[in-house]
């Protein structure tokens, strides 16, 4: 993980940062990046370039024509060959688990799988996303859906589950903490929470912003299951999504106690090894959220903003975030209420207070059927493998640009 000062620069394009410490700034609404650096400008890409004298003669000659419509003897012997290919971009190296398929494993999967809508009926009927809030998602990247659970007393099922499946999993979470800011140390190694908070304190180069657990409803035994696995849920994304049928990526619970540090700015889609823009995180908090609590705070319209990552080195995107977007936040939030935000939606939390009590929060990921899974080739940059224990145990069984249907993503709606 980068340094507090360099994580938000690296964020501010769709580029990988970890979601992840640092000092938030005195307004609460985001945090100022440091001057620019004085870094050497990058040379101009061959394309951009203008021809050289040798290439800009050569294609004149080669235009040249006879009367008969036959190029000429003094025609360069350049010209009956194909033009050269641009120069690739430099690879970048990525995680050997993109370069991994299991073909027998692939093969299997292929015959035996079953590809049938697991979404469950757990909240009944449906919330209709209304037209107004559609549009704000598609302007913004963001939308609060007020009553998303219509009756705030039929959340209490679901928030007992959670909370009990993520306690019991607390050392676990600890463990992923240490697996991402505490390079070099075995993970595997850390015997309790007061052993992993001893890790994180000696070798992590940031503050703990969050524990996060991963992927209850992949566990058939788990109560949690049947909740984010809900129809009720998988339609509110399918209809901001504007699509047919949805999948399941991830689900995960994300606690802030108190005095946990601040969540750096990243967007959801930069840690996800799918080719697609059709990914929408939904965020539901597990009790009512006042002002002081540490909702999320988004960049509004960052996911529509494809001209800074591409023109912009990380040395030209050091300037300040809200010189550049309106911050936006739903500060109250009552049980029963999410937030919605686009995959490229840049995002941060704030620290949780001191004297408040842990914030939990329901984050369930789905992307619209028919997404690719990434290839290794021609990336510009390698998805973060912060979430690598999510996706890891899927990866290999699903071929490079082959369609992501795996049992691990399913179907959820309809």
């Amino acid at each position: 993980h980068p340094p507090p000062h360099t994580a938000m620069r690296a964020a501010t394009a769709p580029v990988v940062v970890a979601r992840q410490g640092g000092t938030p700034s005195s307004s609460g609404r985001g945090r100022k990046t440091n001057q620019r650096t004085g870094r050497a400008r990058q040379p101009a890409p061959d394309w951009a370039k203008p021809p050289s004298r040798e290439r800009a003669t050569s294609s004149t000659t080669s235009r040249q024509r006879t009367s008969g419509g036959s190029a000429t003897a003094s025609a360069s012997p350049r010209a009956a060959q194909k033009p050269p290919r641009a120069r690739d971009d430099a690879e970048v190296n990525v995680p050997s688990a993109f370069k991994t398929v299991d073909a027998v494993r692939e093969r299997e999967l292929a015959h035996s799988f079953n590809d049938a809508s697991v979404g469950t009926d757990v909240f009944a009927g449906e919330r209709q996303v209304t037209l107004e809030e559609r549009l704000h998602y598609e302007r913004d990247g963001h939308v609060c859906i007020r009553k998303a659970i219509d009756d705030a007393f039929a959340c209490n099922p679901m928030v007992r589950a959670l909370t009990t499946e993520i306690m019991s999993r607390r050392l676990e979470a600890y463990k992923h903490r240490v697996a991402v800011l505490c390079p070099g140390v075995n993970a595997r190694d850390v015997q309790s929470v007061d052993d992993a908070k001893s890790v994180l304190k000696k070798h992590s180069h940031e503050d703990v912003g969050f524990l996060q657990t991963f992927n209850l409803h992949r566990d058939v035994k788990s109560d949690a299951r049947e909740y984010i696995l809900s129809k009720r849920f998988a339609k509110i994304a399918a209809d901001l999504l504007g699509c047919e049928k949805v999948r399941l990526y991830q689900s995960c619970v994300f606690v802030k106690e108190p005095g946990m540090a601040e969540t750096n700015w990243h967007s959801d889609l930069n840690m996800v090894p799918l080719d697609t823009n059709e990914f929408i995180t939904l965020w539901i908090p597990l009790r009512s959220l006042d002002e002081d609590d540490a909702a999320l705070h988004f960049a509004s319209k960052s996911h529509r903003d494809f001209a800074l990552p591409y023109w912009r080195t990380l040395a030209g995107m050091e300037d300040d975030l809200e010189s550049r977007y309106e911050i936006d936040t739903y500060d109250e939030l009552d049980l029963g209420d999410l937030t919605a935000h686009h995959g490229f939606t840049l995002h941060w939390s704030p620290p949780q207070p001191e004297d408040s009590v842990p914030r939990f929060a329901l984050s369930i990921c789905y992307f619209a059927d028919g997404a690719k899974r990434m290839d290794a080739k021609h990336l510009r940059r390698s998805p973060h493998e912060e979430d690598m224990w999510s996706y890891e145990s899927w990866l290999k069984d699903v071929k490079p640009g082959a369609r992501a249907r795996h049992p691990e993503l399913p179907l959820v709606w309809p």
